[in-house]
């Protein structure tokens, strides 16, 4: 008979023979495929691998499934694990972690050139460029607008949040506009700023005859809303 032949009838038993997947194996593929789907919410190409192999704990007997419930990072970069419901026949008996490690694939912006603090950044300051790792916390991918440098920084540093403040829309002893809203209703009363703050950022206000201030986000200039 000839090779070709043997093989064409020997491939259902070879496939039939092949090993499935372990537990542990499946567990840390159930780890990998949660890590992947909660990674698109953060944009670019996030890599994953299995740091450590995990171990199934013994259970009683029937059909044992895997149910990814989080993350021990909001963002899955460097070290992080998985924590993992195990259930028996569709009932919860234990729980697992699974240790990964994961990479970003994508574009951070840099700065051109050295830049001062108060700087507010513009297009032509920065630059987007490819990076492949782990970024630093908060590492910019766009230009938000509304926000100033905090610190200098040199050229060819990669931009973060931590860099940033946002341009202060209402200063110390501005008279502010705060409203309140619920349902259909609608309340607005001028207040006093007793701090400074940027577009999204919390400002302590104080209302005429109050014995307290309050704290409101800044909607724009001279404009705050009760969270």
């Amino acid at each position: 008979m000839h090779t070709a032949a043997f093989l064409l009838l020997a491939l259902p038993a070879l496939v039939a023979q092949a090993p499935s997947a372990s537990p542990s194996e499946k567990l840390a593929d159930a780890a990998l495929a949660f890590a992947q789907r909660e990674a698109k919410a953060f944009g670019g190409e996030h890599q994953f691998k299995v740091a450590q192999m995990p171990r199934v704990p013994t259970v009683r007997a029937g059909t044992l499934t895997f149910e990814p419930t989080h993350l021990s990072k909001r963002e899955p970069l460097g070290r992080f694990f998985v924590v993992v419901t195990l259930k028996v026949d569709g009932e919860r008996v234990g729980m697992v972690r699974v240790d990964l490690e994961g990479h970003w694939v994508g574009n951070l912006l840099r700065a051109k050139l050295d830049l001062s603090r108060k700087a507010e950044l513009t297009e032509d300051q920065v630059e987007s460029s490819p990076f492949e790792g782990v970024p630093p916390e908060g590492a910019l991918t766009e230009l938000p607008t509304g926000y100033r440098l905090m610190r200098s920084v040199v050229s060819g540093k990669i931009l973060t949040r931590g860099d940033l403040e946002g341009v202060p829309l209402v200063q110390m002893g501005d008279k502010v506009r705060l409203t309140s809203s619920h349902e259909a209703l609608t309340i607005s009363v001028d207040t006093t700023a007793r701090s400074r703050a940027g577009l999204g950022e919390r400002v302590r206000l104080e209302a005429p005859g109050a014995r307290r201030t309050v704290s409101a986000i800044v909607t724009g200039p001279g404009e705050a809303k009760l969270p």
